[in-house]
This record gives structure tokens, sequence and C-alpha cells, in this order.
């Protein structure tokens, strides 16, 4: 007589990890009955298949123990580590030789001095996205070290203290104690892109491209983000995307960020940019 006992399902949450730095958190499930299995046919494994779920632009959920206290440890941690690496060793010798230094007059390029930066797109520091499917908390807690350590640099070099401010509509309210403790001011988009001008030091490793193209044309005199190049095989853009960014290019020196073997999809193909000597 067949069992009459309901089956047993088990459920288990993995991580995959893809190519882009994203952290997908996978559920997957498995029946069983009591003392019977099927055995599965043997075919071609089939790829991973990640429910639908609209990106909504609205605050990332946080862990409910996590504190603010507990994440500012966290970004101490990856303060420190980026600080030692051979990126950011490399990112102050691009500075340091891009007139910025303070040794051309108190931090001044071409008569312009930098006296606010704008960093859009960090991501949320502390939460889930993609209705809790994604984790790039890791990716945005590098990115900010790397903007805190940046800021800091220029603070001094020009003796002077930056205005900053940070947009991204996932930050939640942890994302913004940690941001404001640190001397950014959060805004609501658009209030971002209207303050970028050419004593901007804009920041924004993790920005769209379609972003960038509304953003660049305010001419920031300092620029870190990318890639702006083209690639071999490259994405469709909309019409005039590739003027945009092409003009921008003829007027800027640039370093490729040598790979942060820590995390390198932090900064994947990412670099400064900053305006060319000259005319």
């Amino acid at each position: 007589m067949p069992s009459s006992h309901p089956k047993t399902t088990h459920t288990k949450r993995i991580q995959i990890h893809d190519s882009d730095g994203w952290t997908h958190i996978a559920t997957t499930t498995t029946s069983s009955s009591s003392g019977r299995r099927t055995k599965k046919k043997r075919g071609k494994p089939r790829p991973h298949h990640f429910p639908h779920v609209q990106d909504l632009l609205i605050p990332a959920e946080a862990p409910h123990d996590l504190t603010p206290k507990k994440l500012k440890r966290d970004f101490e941690w990856h303060k420190q580590r980026w600080e030692a690496s051979e990126s950011w060793s490399a990112l102050r010798q691009a500075l340091d030789s891009s007139g910025l230094d303070g040794g051309g007059g108190g931090g001044v390029v071409r008569g312009v001095k930098v006296d606010t930066c704008v960093c859009v797109g960090l991501g949320s520091l502390s939460g889930l996205l993609r209705g809790g499917w994604v984790d790039r908390r890791s990716v945005s807690l590098d990115q900010l070290a790397a903007l805190v350590c940046l800021v800091e640099y220029l603070c001094v070099s020009s003796a002077t203290t930056l205005k900053c401010y940070a947009q991204d509509p996932v930050f939640n309210a942890l994302d913004k104690q940690l941001l404001e403790s640190l001397g950014f001011t959060v805004v609501e988009h658009p209030a971002a892109f209207e303050l970028v001008n050419e004593r901007t030091f804009l920041y924004c490793p993790g920005a769209e491209r379609s972003h960038l193209v509304d953003i660049l044309p305010s001419n920031p005199i300092l620029f870190f983000g990318g890639p702006l190049e083209s690639e071999p095989a490259p994405v469709v853009v909309g019409e005039g995307e590739g003027e945009v960014l092409a003009s921008f290019l003829e007027t800027r020196r640039s370093m490729r960020l040598p790979p942060f073997e820590p995390n390198e999809h932090a900064f994947w193909k990412t670099g400064l940019f900053w305006k060319a000597d000259g005319p």
C-alpha cells in the first residue's frame, strides 16, 4: 500500500558568485518520502536560474543583528586593508603626478581647486539588494574605504575641507548613519547630479554608464570610475553616449587601477581620470 505520509521538503540557501562581483543568495529544494528515493535521469547540467526580481530602487534590508557600531568596525577593517594594498599605493602616485598634490599651488589644476566630492551609486553598505537575493556589501565597503582615503588625501594636499555628498536610493538608515559619521551628506536624486561642476571630485566606481553620460558633461576636474574606453564587444549604448564619453576622454589623462587583490570585483576596470595639462 503506498505511503500516505507527505513528502518532506528540505530547503538550502546557497551563495553563487557571478563574474561581476555580485553574490546571489539562491534557494534550492529537495523532496523525500519515507524510505523511497527517485533517481533522476542523467543529462546536461542545468544552469542556475534565479527568480525574476525587479530592481526596485528602495532602501536595502540590513540583517537584524547588525548595529551601527559593528558596521563601523567592519568599515575600519576594509579601510585598513585598502591602505595596505598596492592599488592604493599606485593611486597615490598617480595623484602626486597629476598636480593635485598641492605642489602646484594648493591642489590646483589649471587654476581650479577641488572643493566638493560627489559619490553616486555606492550601493548599500549594510543590506541585501534585489529583494534579498544579492549581497554586495563587501564591494561597497571596499569602495567606501577607497573614497575616504582619497578624500583625506585631497584635504591634506589642498589644506582645505571638501564638502562630501553621497547619493543612492538603496541607502538605508544604517548606511546613512555610517556615511554621516564619515562627513558625508546623503542627498536624494537628482541632487548629486546637480552638485557636479568643474571643482568636483566625482566618485562613481559602481554607477551605470547611462548615469555617467548624464554627469560627465558637467566637467568634473577629477573622476574615479569606469571603464569609459570602448570594449572589444561593447554593450549597446544609447544615441550620443559614445560621443559624450569620447569628448570627456579627449581632455583627460588617466591611469587604470591595478587589481585590488583582496576583492578584484570592487574596482573592476576602474581608473582615475584628471584634466590634462594645457589649454
